[in-house]
């Protein structure tokens, strides 16, 4: 791998630890946040400590969209030379490691902790593991059956004019209530395609070349402002709602966003330009770890391990410690991505071992 390629490895890895962040808020921290316990938030006020949470909510879908760009980024130019037999295999064999091994820690853990409350995950997950291996595959398959083709023969013109096009149709409410309601998911499929023609348009014609870095910064401050924006309004309708008796005990909620919403995607194109723009030497390290992201992908995004996040109390340290809750965050959330990255040295070294067992089994 060249400079720029390692660079790229990185953004994978900081667009990983992003989605396990965001994991870890949307399936644990704000269904705490949003029952009733013995210390939380239920005075009807907007809570500064909630902003944390409110930069969190974006990220995961901000992290789906930077690996479709970065996968467009490398493919979109390719034509009909994408090796999808390669790309199968690669996700296929990642998948079944991945389900035997959330598998056998379910039958691990019952076996050690009975007591233990949590959502054990049988051999079967192999077929039901993360949406995102679904929409990852579809796109790199609909880039070998016509758009990388259909993109090649655009000029800068006709390109723009596609990725305006296709971005208008899920952003506009009508256009994607059609497509939602044509077939379920579509919006998500038309947000993909947007995302992976994007990447190769960037690395056709480097459009934000002449922006300096501050700007692109600047962006995403401002768009980091507009989340925040949201949480103020989300809290002041729920404090209208409150005081006009419609709800029992407050409860605070934060905005989610969803693939297609402007937010994660002008995000994602501001940190995806900010990293290929580093120029940092070729580090096995990190290339090694950009490698290891969709590993942790899968054995993250399960209900088996939010349960295991879950027994973890996050709203105490959040009303009463902010030190304390950054801490915490930060181990649960690393710790989970480091689990990751071991288990993907032993999925390593198990395919070097089936491939001496193979000259084994198969006749020369």
């Amino acid at each position: 791998m060249n400079k720029k390629d390692t660079s790229i490895e990185l953004l994978r890895v900081f667009a990983m630890i992003m989605i396990v962040g965001y994991h870890v808020f949307c399936h644990c921290i704000n269904e705490q946040l949003i029952s009733i316990r013995p210390n939380g938030f239920y005075s009807p006020d907007i809570s500064m400590r909630l902003l944390v949470l409110v930069l969190v909510s974006p990220m995961g879908q901000m992290g789906n969209a930077i690996f479709i760009i970065i996968s467009g980024y490398f493919m979109a130019h390719k034509g009909n030379n994408v090796d999808l037999t390669k790309t199968a295999k690669k996700l296929l064999s990642q998948l079944a490691f991945a389900a035997v091994i959330i598998g056998l820690a379910a039958i691990v853990t019952y076996n050690k902790f009975p007591q233990l409350s949590l959502e054990l995950i049988d051999f079967n997950g192999f077929n039901n593991l993360s949406w995102f291996v679904g929409y990852y595959f579809v796109i790199i398959v609909l880039g070998k059956l016509f758009l990388n083709n259909l993109l090649d023969r655009m000029d800068k013109k006709n390109y723009i004019m596609f990725l305006a096009v296709i971005f208008a149709m899920v952003s506009l409410y009508y256009s994607r209530y059609i497509l939602v309601n044509f077939v379920t998911g579509l919006e998500v499929i038309f947000t993909g395609i947007f995302l992976y023609s994007l990447g190769g348009f960037i690395r056709r014609y480097n459009p934000f070349e002449k922006i300096r870095a501050w700007a692109l910064v600047a962006v995403i401050i401002l768009i980091n402002l507009l989340v925040c924006g949201n949480y103020y309004i989300e809290a002041a309708k729920n404090i209208q709602a409150y005081n006009a008796g419609e709800a029992g005990a407050f409860l605070q909620t934060i905005p989610l966003y969803a693939n297609h919403q402007f937010v994660p995607i002008i995000l994602a194109a501001a940190v995806f330009e900010l990293f290929r723009r580093i120029n940092i030497p070729e580090s096995k390290i990190i290339n090694y770890l950009g490698a290891s992201t969709f590993m942790v992908y899968l054995l993250h995004d399960n209900e088996f391990v939010y349960s295991i996040w879950k027994m973890h109390d996050w709203i105490t340290p959040l009303h009463d410690n902010m030190g304390m809750f950054f801490k915490d965050f930060f181990i649960w959330t690393m710790g989970t991505f480091c689990v990751g990255v071991l288990i993907y040295a032993v999925y390593m070294l198990v395919g070097k071992f089936l491939g001496i067992f193979r000259q084994l089994v198969y006749k020369k």
